[in-house]
């Protein structure tokens, strides 16, 4: 995780995640600039750019297995009036993970579940990290 912002001089300025002070981080749908992963992780740990006020806070952790159930989840929210969804991430070493149980209000317990077959090597489960962190 780390920081950058714009000086006045028109230059960036960068913090490491060793000197960020704070512990919580709560942004909106609309505060993502862009989101990536790595290869190889099915895509399923997402790490989110969030610009909030002057900074941009990059390299925050989501686990989320299906986007386009995130975003029909903040349109329909957006349809029915009701304030945005606050997505809270908590420091957890030196990085923020985005907390399903601590979002305002708290997702929904994902209905997601891990199983493990010798017999399907191939089968496309999901992993026991993912049952847990996953908010969608």
């Amino acid at each position: 995780m780390h920081i950058t912002s714009r000086n006045a001089g028109g230059g960036f300025e960068y913090q490491h995640a060793s000197d960020i002070k704070i512990n919580t981080l709560e942004f909106t749908f609309d505060q993502i600039e862009s989101a990536w992963h790595q290869s190889g992780d099915s895509g399923q740990l997402w790490q989110l750019s969030i610009i909030k006020d002057v900074y941009t806070y990059h390299g925050v952790h989501l686990s989320v297995t299906n986007w386009f159930k995130l975003v029909s989840y903040e349109m329909q929210r957006l349809r029915e009036g009701q304030d945005p969804q606050v997505y809270v991430a908590i420091k957890k070493s030196k990085h923020f993970w985005v907390v399903a149980s601590e979002c305002i209000p708290p997702f929904l317990p994902n209905g997601l579940t891990h199983s493990f077959d010798p017999n399907r090597p191939y089968s496309n489960t999901y992993s026991k990290q993912t049952v847990r962190n996953a908010i969608i």
